[in-house]
């Protein structure tokens, strides 16, 4: 066999398994050239809806941030009081649904 033809193989190789270790980077959390998501401007909430949504999940906070946080990941674009008025949205389907 040809030196070269077995330097175009090992290359080839080399390749191939530098991309995979590149591309499984990615999916470890690594991000390679991938940008921001662009998300509305952060207004303050209103205070009424923080306490409707409060009232709804028995005054925990925690609750009602993580259903907030939950809502902004599968709503990038949308506002902060947008996502806290979906929430309270969400808490009221669920429950007039069951």
């Amino acid at each position: 066999m040809d030196l070269s033809l077995l330097l175009a193989i090992a290359l080839i190789v080399a390749l191939v398994v530098w991309l995979n270790r590149r591309q499984g980077q990615g999916k470890k959390g690594y991000r390679l050239n991938t940008p921001e998501p662009t998300t509305a401007p952060t207004r303050p909430v209103r205070s009424r809806t923080e306490r409707e949504l409060l009232r709804l999940v028995g005054g925990n906070r925690a609750v009602a941030e993580r259903l907030v946080e939950q809502v902004q990941l599968r709503n990038p674009h949308h506002s902060e009081q947008w996502c806290w008025e979906k929430a309270i949205y969400d808490i009221q389907r669920d429950r007039h649904s069951s």
